[in-house]
């Protein structure tokens, strides 16, 4: 097949099928891209004009699920700045239970070698570096130890996400106050336990409008739970509860519950309960049926209490969640108009 040279001397792509317009074939390449990032190098290879039409979709979102993509993205977008400017959305953490992101930001140990603590730091530094290059980041996911709140103040403000998922299998305690997550306006948890301070963190922040609570556990008293909900959206103070739910010029808080179905619906009603006289929209929502197992699987690997054989794969939990956080904002809303090669 002979090649063709568009003018200039550039080569152009000749087409996948013979006679197919060159934008369908575009849009099969950008849903190839959606549906599998495996397909990326390969997309991006076929030619010079095709890679310098598709690389800023490429890059539109990221997923980074072990330290060595970590690594080779925070070269990329410090060598090639326009790579950094193009994401919108970006995933920092493990997305199965082999990769050694999961022990990476676990809590650093008394017996951790030197390596794993050089390696811990490493990750540390260069999630630091790719928040503060991606300066258009919409929605972040960061899990474990990223957004602990001895770490999270270090990220600077050069990034204003707008949403923001905290995956934390580790209980860690995180630091939602922090000045880089000011503009949040949607926040998804998902911990077995909210802390006191982190209850005093989310409440600090000032563009907060939904909150995702997922607690995957089938143990324990709901109505405490829901009350450290409540802690985490209003407090005792009469002014603080009028400036902070959204009864000046905003729309109310909504706060979404997650958890076994039973559960869940408990918490709901005791949240409800509780803030009988505040304007609040509180909903809930049954998990999996088997995610509560999946979830305490992950962290007993975490915490290496597994004795014999797993019962159910811990990768299950990560995968679920990953995958909602990929379709909250279908890729193709932020696509735009099509740029296609010539």
């Amino acid at each position: 097949m002979r090649r063709r040279t568009a003018p200039g001397g550039a080569s152009a792509p000749a087409p996948a099928v013979r006679g197919m317009p060159t934008e369908l074939v575009q849009r099969v390449l950008l849903c190839s891209i959606e549906m599998d990032q495996v397909a990326v190098p390969r997309v991006l290879c076929l030619s010079r004009a095709w890679h310098q039409a598709l690389a800023p979709y490429v890059y539109t979102r990221v997923q980074l699920g072990s330290s060595d993509t970590l690594a080779r993205f925070a070269e990329l977008v410090q060598r090639r700045p326009e790579a950094a400017r193009a994401v919108r959305r970006l995933w920092i953490g493990p997305r199965h239970a082999r990769s050694d992101l999961l022990a990476l930001l676990s809590l650093p140990a008394p017996g951790d070698s030197d390596y794993v603590q050089q390696r811990r730091e490493q990750v540390y530094v260069q999630t630091r570096a790719v928040l503060r290059a991606c300066r258009r980041l919409d929605d972040v996911a960061l899990s474990g130890s990223l957004v602990a709140a001895d770490l999270v103040h270090s990220y600077g403000t050069a990034c204003q996400p707008r949403r923001l998922t905290s995956i934390n299998p580790h209980s860690f305690i995180s630091g939602f106050d922090a000045p880089i997550f000011r503009r949040v306006h949607t926040l998804a948890l998902c911990d077995v336990n909210l802390s006191v301070s982190e209850a005093r963190a989310i409440r600090q922040m000032p563009a907060l409008q939904t909150f995702y609570l997922t607690t995957p556990k089938d143990y324990g008293d709901p109505a405490k739970d829901a009350a450290m909900v409540r802690g985490a959206i209003t407090s005792d103070d009469a002014l603080d509860r009028f400036e902070r739910l959204g009864l000046d010029d905003r729309l109310p808080l909504r706060v979404c519950l997650r958890g076994p179905s039973a559960r869940a619906q408990r918490m709901a009603e005791s949240l409800a309960a509780q803030l009988d006289d505040v304007l609040v929209q509180i909903d809930y929502e049954a998990l999996p049926p088997t995610f509560s197992d999946e979830w305490d699987a992950l962290r007993d690997r975490l915490f290496h209490a597994v004795d014999e054989e797993e019962a159910c794969d811990p990768s299950e939990a990560l995968a679920f969640l990953e995958q909602e956080w990929r379709v909250s904002i279908p890729m193709r809303s932020l696509w735009g108009p099509a740029a296609t090669p010539r």
